[in-house]
C-alpha cells in the first residue's frame, strides 16, 4: 500500500493493552473505507502489548507497529505515529475503545464535503463489555446538523466547569495535508488534556473544525465518570500548556478567546485546590486541607459538589 493509496490513517497510542488492543484494532479495520492503516504505539508496555501488536501486523499488512524504548504518554506516542503517518485523514483511537462502522467513511465524506481540516462527532460511553452507558456525551447540545466551531466556540465546552460536556473529550480525525502544511503535534509535556490541546493550536492556526452529528465512537468507562481522578502533576502540566498557549498566540487571539482561556484557568485551579484538599484529608492533614481550601473559596463549591455526589451514589448502593 502506497501513501497515495492510504484514505486514513487510524494511530492507537497503547500502554498495557494486551487484554482489549485486539477489539480496538478490529474496530478500526473494520471500518467501510477503501484503503485504511493502523499504526499502534506501544508506548513501554511491561505487559505483552507489543508481541501481541506484533503477532497482529504479521497477520494483517494493514497493521505498523511503533514500539518507544521509553513510556512518554499519549501524547508522545501518537507524535511518533503521526511522523510516519500515509493517510489523507488522520484518527485517533485509545486502545480500550472503539469505533462503530461507518464512521470513518462518513467523517472522512463529511470532512471533504465541508471544506473541514479536522471533523469531530459524539461519542458513546460504554461499559466494558460495550453495552451503551446512557445517551451520547453532547446528547443535551441537540445538535442535529453539522456545524462548523471556532475557537471561541471549542473553548466556551472546555471551560473545566463541574457538569460540563467537555468538547476536548471528542477524539478528532484531522487532514493530514493541515498537519504536514503547519507541523502541528501533540504537546508532548502532556499525559492528561492532550487532544483539547491539539484542536485549539489547530484552530489557533487557522483550520476549520466541523461537528458532525451521531456517536460513532465508543468510548470506554472503567471508573463510573467520564471524566478520572485528576492527578495533581497532569493537571498542573495543563495549567503550563495553557499559558504557553495563551503566549504562543497572544497577537492573535481574541478578547473572548483570551476570557474563556482565563475562566479555564480560573476552573483548572479550583479543580487542583479540591483535589490537594481531598489528599490532604485522606492523609488526615486538615489543617493542610483547610489551608488549600483557603487560597480558593470558590473551590469550595466544586468539593460540596463533589461530597454531595458521593452521598448520593452511597444512598443508592
Amino acid at each position: 500500500m502506497t501513501e497515495n493509496d492510504v484514505m486514513a490513517t487510524v494511530i492507537v497510542a497503547a500502554w498495557c493493552a494486551e487484554d482489549r488492543l485486539a477489539r480496538s484494532v478490529h474496530s478500526a479495520l473494520s471500518q467501510d473505507l477503501p484503503s485504511i492503516e493502523v499504526i499502534v504505539v506501544d508506548d513501554a508496555s511491561p505487559d505483552g502489548t507489543a508481541q501481541l501488536a506484533r503477532q497482529m501486523a504479521e497477520a494483517d499488512p494493514r497493521i505498523r507497529v511503533v514500539s518507544l524504548e521509553r513510556n512518554g504518554g499519549p501524547a508522545v506516542a501518537r507524535n511518533a505515529a503521526i511522523d510516519i503517518a500515509r493517510g489523507k485523514w488522520v484518527a485517533v483511537l485509545d486502545s480500550d475503545d472503539e469505533m462503530r462502522p461507518g464512521r470513518l467513511a462518513g467523517l472522512t465524506a463529511a470532512g471533504e464535503r465541508l471544506g473541514a481540516d479536522c471533523v469531530y462527532d459524539d461519542l458513546q460511553p460504554v461499559d466494558p463489555a460495550g453495552q451503551d452507558l446512557g445517551p451520547s456525551h453532547l446528547a443535551s447540545l441537540n445538535i442535529a446538523q453539522p456545524e462548523q466551531w471556532t475557537l471561541e466556540r471549542f473553548l466556551s465546552g472546555c471551560g473545566a466547569r463541574p457538569g460540563q460536556a467537555a468538547l476536548g473529550y471528542l477524539k478528532p480525525v484531522i487532514r493530514r495535508s493541515f498537519i504536514e502544511k503547519t507541523g502541528l503535534r501533540y504537546d508532548p509535556s502532556l499525559r492528561n488534556g492532550e487532544d483539547f490541546h491539539l484542536v485549539a493550536e489547530l484552530l489557533a492556526l487557522g483550520g476549520a473544525l466541523w461537528f458532525v452529528p451521531g456517536a460513532g465512537y465508543l468510548y470506554t468507562q472503567r471508573d463510573g465518570s467520564i471524566s478520572r481522578r485528576l492527578d495533581l502533576g497532569h493537571a498542573r502540566a495543563l495549567t503550563a500548556a495553557d499559558s504557553a498557549f495563551c503566549s504562543r498566540h497572544a497577537s492573535s487571539l481574541s478578547p473572548d478567546a483570551r476570557q474563556l482561556m482565563r475562566a479555564r484557568g480560573r476552573n483548572l485551579a479550583d479543580m487542583i485546590a479540591v483535589e490537594a484538599a481531598i489528599n490532604a484529608i485522606k492523609t488526615r492533614h486538615y489543617g493542610k486541607a483547610a489551608a488549600t481550601l483557603a487560597t480558593r473559596p470558590s473551590a469550595m463549591v466544586r468539593l460540596a459538589g463533589k461530597v454531595r455526589d458521593k452521598l448520593a451514589i452511597r444512598s443508592t448502593a
